[in-house]
C-alpha cells in the first residue's frame, strides 16, 4: 500500500490519502501529532509527505513521535518521499505555521549507522536516529531550485555549477529540498 499522509487536495488513484484537514475530503482524518496513530504496523511500502513535515512537532518530543511513528507504519525497505521548503527561502519564513526547518544534514542524523559512524569518530552532531529510535537512510534528495534562478540556468547567464555555488552562498536561490528515505529494518 502507498500513505499520501497530509494529502490536502493533492489526492492520489491508489494510494490511502490521509488529512486532518475535512475541506479536502481525506480517506482518513488524522492528526498526525497525536500518536500512536491508526495505521498498520509495516504497512506502507511508500509514503508521500508533500509539505506537511515541516508544519508538525514545533516540540521535539511530538517531533520524536511523529517520526517513529513514520518508521513504524513504513514497510521494511519501504520509501518515504518528504517535500519541505528550503530553510533559506522566502516560502518557509512566509507561512507561520511552519515550525521545523530542515536540511540534507537533519535527514542523515535519522541513520543509526552514521550515527553510529559519528559515535566512534567522536563527532559533534545530534545522534536523532539513535534519540528518537528510528533508521532512515537518504535514498535520494535534491534541491529544486527558485525559477528565477533556473531561467538564469535556462538562458545561458550561468551554470548549473555556478547555480550549486550561489546556492550555498545566497538565500532564495533554492526553493524545495526533497529527500526519499528507505527504512532500515
Amino acid at each position: 500500500m502507498k500513505l499520501n499522509l497530509g494529502c490536502g487536495f493533492d489526492k492520489r488513484d491508489g494510494w490511502l490519502n490521509v488529512d486532518n484537514f475535512p475541506e479536502c475530503q481525506p480517506d482518513q482524518r488524522l492528526d498526525i501529532e497525536n500518536t500512536p496513530w491508526d495505521l498498520p504496523t509495516d504497512g506502507f511500502r511508500h509514503v508521500l509527505m508533500k509539505h506537511v513535515l515541516e508544519h508538525v512537532g514545533a516540540d521535539f518530543k511530538v517531533f520524536a513521535a511523529v517520526m517513529r511513528e513514520l518508521y513504524r507504519v513504513t514497510a521494511p525497505g519501504g520509501l518515504v518521499e518528504i517535500h519541505v521548503p528550503h530553510v533559506r527561502h522566502d516560502t518557509y519564513w512566509s507561512d507561520p505555521t511552519h515550525v521545523r526547518a530542515f536540511t540534507p544534514l537533519t535527514f542523515k542524523m535519522m541513520s543509526k549507522a552514521q550515527n553510529r559512524a559519528w559515535m566512534a569518530a567522536r563527532a559533534n552532531y545530534t545522534m536523532l536516529a539513535m534519540l528518537m529510535d528510528v533508521d532512515f537512510e537518504i535514498a535520494h534528495a535534491v534541491q529544486v531550485y527558485d525559477p528565477h534562478w533556473m531561467a538564469k540556468v535556462e538562458r545561458g547567464e550561468m551554470t548549473r555549477e555556478a547555480l550549486r555555488e550561489q546556492a550555498d552562498q545566497l538565500w532564495g536561490v533554492v526553493r524545495e529540498l526533497q529527500v526519499t528515505l528507505r527504512a532500515v529494518k
